[in-house]
C-alpha cells in the first residue's frame, strides 16, 4: 500500500516552492502583511529557512514593516552563534536575492495561501470544539467570531476611504503622469498623453503598421523630457512578437535617419552616413539608457508570463513608466477558473490581467489589436464593433484609437485616426489622413483638420465621395461635348 503523504507541513511542496515563498515574503509587501497573522515558520523543513521566517515575522511584529533583505541580513547575523551559521544565513540571502526566481509566482502564492488558511483552520477547528465540548452555550458568539475571523485572514484588507482623503491629490495638476505618443492631436486629446496606471488599446486591420506605431511611441517617450522624468526621458518597454530583433532596431535607426527601414544595411547603402547620423543623435544615450526591447514567440506567453518577465525586468534595476506589447493576438489567452472557458472569455481575463499589471506597477501600457473581417474593408474609419474577438477589449481599455489605411493610402503614407473611447479626455475625434509612414516610423497629424464624431466624420467622407463623383461626371460630359460629331 502506498505510503501517505505527510501535508502537515510544506515538504510535500518541494525545496524550491518554500525558497521562493520566503523570497515573496521579503519582495511581496502585501503578500506577506496578508498571510502574516497565519504564518507558521515551523511549516518549512529547511532549518535556515525557518529561522530566516522566524526572524522575518518578529521584526514586522515589532517593527510592522516588511524588512529588507539588508536587514534580513543584519538580524540573522546578530542570531549566529558560530562561523557556520553567518555563512549559512549569508549563503540563504545571496540565493533569495540571485538564484531564486518569480516563476511560478501565482501558484506558489495560491497554494501557500491554501496551506497556511487551511492549517489555521484545523486550529481553529478544535479550538471550537473545545469550547463546544464543553457545553458552555455562552460561548457560542465566540466560536462564530473565531470562525469569521479565520476565514477573513488572506483577504483584502482594504476597506475604502474617506471623501476628503484624496483631496490634495485630486486638486494638485501634478497628480497623473502622463506619457505622450507624439501624435500631438492624439496628445492633446489625452490632455498630454496617456496617464500611468492607464491601458490603451489600438485597434487595426491586419497589416496596418502596429509596429511601425509601437515603434514611433516608444522612441518619443524614451526621449521625451518634462518635469515628471526629471527632464531624462522615460522608461519604456517594448514587447514584439512577429518582428525580429534586427527589424525593430532598423525601424528605430530609420525614425532617427529618415532612411527607410528596407534600405538600412541594403546593399549600396551609405552605411557610414547612417552610422554618422546614428552617433551623432543627440538623444542617442538617453534612447539607449531608457529604452528595453525584448522579444518572444508567437503563442508562447500568457500575460501572466509577462508579468513574471517585467517583475524581473524590475528586479534588474529597470523600470519601465511605459510597456507596449505589440500585438494581443500574439499571447496565449489567459486560463479560466473554468475548463470550458470559451476563447473570448479568456482574452477577456486576458485584457482584465494586463490592465491591473498598469495598476499593480504604475505603468502606462499601450497594446495594439487586431480588427475582424469588417475592419479590413473600412478604409475610411475603423469602429470599436470592428474589434476583433471579445468584446471585453473595448470594455476595459481605458482609451481606445483606431487606424484605418487603404491601399492608396499606404501608398501614399497616409491614415485615418479616430479617438473612439477616451476616459482621459475627448472622444469621437477624427484625423483624415495623418502623415503615417511605415519606411521610417514617422507619424504626424499636425497638419490634418479634427472632425468631432464619427458620424459627422461619414458625412463628411460621402460629402468628398459625391463631390468627386460629380467632379468625374462633369469632366466625363466636358469630354463627351468637346468630341468631333461623328457622321451616320
Amino acid at each position: 500500500m502506498a505510503q501517505q503523504i505527510d501535508k502537515n507541513n510544506l515538504g510535500y511542496l518541494g525545496e524550491d516552492f518554500q525558497y521562493k515563498l520566503a523570497k515573496f515574503f521579503v519582495e511581496d509587501h502585501e503578500f506577506f502583511e496578508a498571510l502574516y497573522p497565519i504564518i507558521d515558520q515551523n511549516s518549512f523543513t529547511d532549518i535556515v529557512l525557518k529561522k530566516f521566517v522566524t526572524e522575518l515575522k518578529n521584526y514586522y511584529q515589532k517593527e510592522n514593516v516588511v524588512p529588507s533583505y539588508s536587514v534580513m541580513s543584519m538580524k540573522l547575523n546578530s542570531c549566529a552563534t558560530n562561523e557556520f551559521e553567518l555563512e549559512e544565513y549569508k549563503a540563504l540571502i545571496q540565493k533569495l536575492q540571485n538564484d531564486v526566481t518569480f516563476e511560478g509566482i501565482n501558484l506558489v502564492k495560491e497554494n501557500a495561501l491554501k496551506f497556511f488558511k487551511q492549517q489555521n483552520l484545523v486550529r481553529v477547528a478544535n479550538k471550537i470544539l473545545d469550547i463546544a465540548g464543553k457545553g458552555d452555550i455562552d460561548r457560542y458568539d465566540e466560536c462564530e467570531e473565531l470562525w469569521d475571523n479565520a476565514r477573513l485572514i488572506g483577504q483584502d484588507n482594504d476597506l475604502g476611504f474617506s471623501l476628503f482623503d484624496l483631496e490634495d491629490k485630486a486638486l494638485s495638476p501634478d497628480y497623473k503622469v502622463k506619457i505622450p505618443t507624439g501624435v500631438s492631436k492624439l496628445d492633446a486629446a489625452m490632455k498630454g498623453g496617456i496617464d500611468k496606471k492607464k491601458l490603451g488599446v489600438i485597434i487595426g486591420s491586419a497589416g496596418f503598421g502596429k509596429s511601425t506605431l509601437s515603434t514611433a511611441i516608444a522612441a518619443y517617450a524614451a526621449t521625451y523630457k518634462c518635469q515628471s522624468n526629471n527632464y531624462n526621458g522615460f522608461k519604456v518597454l517594448q514587447i514584439y512578437f512577429e518582428d525580429e530583433d534586427v527589424d525593430i532596431t532598423k525601424k528605430h535607426f530609420s525614425r532617427i535617419t529618415q532612411v527607410e527601414a528596407m534600405n538600412i544595411g541594403s546593399q549600396g547603402s551609405d552605411v557610414d552616413e547612417i552610422r554618422r547620423v546614428l552617433a551623432t543623435y543627440p538623444d542617442r544615450d538617453m534612447l539607449a539608457k531608457n529604452l528595453r526591447l525584448k522579444s518572444f514567440r508567437t503563442g508562447t506567453k500568457t500575460a501572466s508570463d509577462i508579468e513574471l518577465f517585467l517583475k524581473r525586468l524590475i528586479n534588474s534595476g529597470f523600470k519601465p513608466d511605459l510597456v507596449i506589447l505589440d500585438y494581443f493576438e500574439c499571447l496565449v489567452p489567459e486560463k479560466g477558473g473554468y475548463q470550458n472557458d470559451s476563447e473570448w472569455s479568456r482574452e477577456g481575463k486576458t485584457m482584465r490581467k494586463l490592465e491591473n499589471m498598469a495598476k499593480d506597477y504604475d505603468i502606462a501600457m499601450w497594446v495594439p489589436t487586431q480588427g475582424n473581417k469588417g475592419s479590413i474593408t473600412s478604409t475610411e474609419l475603423v469602429t470599436m464593433d470592428q474589434a476583433g474577438g471579445s468584446i471585453k477589449k473595448v470594455q476595459i481599455g481605458h482609451v481606445i484609437i483606431s487606424i484605418a489605411r487603404s491601399i492608396e493610402d499606404q501608398d501614399n503614407n497616409l491614415a485615418t485616426l479616430a479617438v473612439l473611447k477616451n476616459r482621459m479626455g475627448k472622444s469621437g475625434l477624427v484625423w483624415n489622413k495623418i502623415k503615417f509612414n511605415n519606411g521610417t516610423s514617422t507619424i504626424s497629424c499636425d497638419e490634418v483638420v479634427e472632425i468631432e464624431g464619427q458620424y459627422a466624420y461619414q458625412d463628411e467622407v460621402e460629402r468628398i465621395k459625391e463631390k468627386n463623383r460629380i467632379e468625374q461626371i462633369r469632366k466625363l460630359q466636358d469630354k463627351i461635348n468637346s468630341s468631333e460629331d461623328i457622321d451616320l
